[in-house]
């Protein structure tokens, strides 16, 4: 379940104020509104829970933590900022991360999960710190994906026609070095052969993903050169373990972002405020209305709970039939977008199961829950980029949304 393996961190509707001191990552420690406490495991940082528990992987006791979402430079790690902006050192686009957040004293150690004063009087210092799968935001223009190991993370990005780069990541969305790299076997499949009997898929067309001489990705030379182009890179991270695929769709050719070069004043100037991205948006809720797309998407267009039923029903059929969309275009890192929002309506309908039939209710009971889980579902799919898990979870989660409807519908 991704209540349990949660990739995307539930982030709390309530923002923390962040003051940045100075260019070091610290926080003011007067009366700030804190997000809620997660709890995770120290060794599965993956596993995220809203109560104390026992890791479901090693069973050691979860620990607290306090999440939030932050903004930081994709160059300059170190520097991360509590608003939208421009790096300070080099001028590049923040982007948006998962932190956790700590209070500390200048001479003790000890770290803690609220802000207070220090045994001088003082207060703490507060400090953000990138979290294991806190940044999934692709590097070079590509598509970005979470390996299933929970541990990789890795970019498609097809660069120039026929030529397919895959760059590899660990947990911190850092580059993997070189020697690393030179340990992955991985291909590009082009072409695949189905057998429905036996249920595999066979490699028609392929081509061996090769080291390039002190680059930090593998590259090949593929037949696809007309746009839009589907390819599957399929990647062994070492020789004993499992082979895994991730399913790319390129609807035009990738583009590194540009760096520009900071003037004097330009780390000093007022940043911009664009739009809020997804990453920022707090799983569990449905975002305030007025927000906008990233790049104009109205299936990434946050929008608050309808009043009526009639109302949450429109818009739920308008949000499943946006998952397929991006599904079918291949758009897997945005589909938790609008199933989040989904499962929400669907939540926001449980208080209405009363005004139905008893042999609607029937329905509509057990479809909230289906609707609820299979949203995590496509949430986790999204995250490893395998599009025949994708399309399954989505049959399963269109067909929750149908029931759903059916019974609410006309009331």
């Amino acid at each position: 379940m991704k209540a349990i393996f949660i990739a995307a961190f539930v982030l709390c509707t309530l923002t923390t104020v962040l003051v940045a001191q100075r260019g070091t990552r610290t926080v003011a420690s007067a009366a700030p509104v804190l997000p809620a406490l997660s709890y995770t495991c120290i060794h599965h940082p993956d596993v995220l829970e809203t109560k104390p528990g026992t890791c479901p992987i090693c069973k050691l006791e979860l620990v607290p933590v306090r999440l939030d979402g932050a903004w930081m430079c994709p160059v300059h790690t170190a520097v991360i900022e509590s608003t939208t902006g421009k790096c300070r050192l080099c001028g590049r686009t923040l982007i948006p991360v998962t932190v956790s957040l700590t209070w500390s004293c200048r001479n003790d150690p000890v770290e803690h999960l609220e802000p207070g004063n220090c045994a001088d009087g003082s207060p703490r210092i507060g400090k953000r710190t990138l979290r294991p799968h806190g940044n999934h935001n692709p590097q070079h223009g590509g598509q970005f994906f979470m390996a299933p190991d929970n541990w990789h993370h890795l970019e498609g990005a097809l660069p120039a026609p026929r030529v397919f780069r895959l760059y590899l990541y660990d947990d911190y969305g850092r580059p993997l070095a070189v020697e690393k790299i030179r340990d992955i076997q991985a291909r590009v499949v082009t072409k695949e052969d189905f057998d429905p009997n036996t249920r595999k898929t066979t490699d028609v067309v392929a081509f061996p993903l090769k080291v390039v001489r002190n680059r930090p990705y593998l590259e090949a030379r593929v037949d696809t050169a007309t746009l839009p182009a589907e390819m599957t890179a399929k990647v062994r991270f070492g020789g004993d373990q499992p082979e895994y695929r991730f399913d790319f769709t390129f609807a035009q050719l990738t583009k590194d972002p540009l760096i520009p070069i900071a003037g004097p004043t330009q780390a000093k100037s007022a940043p911009t405020q664009p739009a809020t991205p997804a990453v920022a948006t707090p799983a569990g809720t449905v975002p305030t209305a007025g927000a906008t797309a990233p790049g104009g998407d109205p299936a990434l267009t946050p929008l608050p709970i309808p009043a009526t039923m009639s109302g949450i029903v429109d818009q739920l059929k308008a949000r499943e039939r946006q998952v397929g969309d991006l599904v079918m275009r291949g758009d897997f890192g945005a589909v938790w977008v609008p199933a989040f929002q989904a499962k929400d309506l669907a939540i926001a309908l449980e208080p209405h199961l009363a005004h139905l039939p008893q042999d609607k209710r029937d329905v509509a009971e057990p479809a909230i829950n289906n609707v609820v889980r299979t949203a995590w579902l496509l949430d986790a799919a999204g995250d490893v980029g395998n599009r025949q898990q994708i399309e399954l979870v989505y049959t399963s989660f269109a067909s929750a949304v149908a029931k759903l409807v059916t019974a609410f519908e006309g009331l």
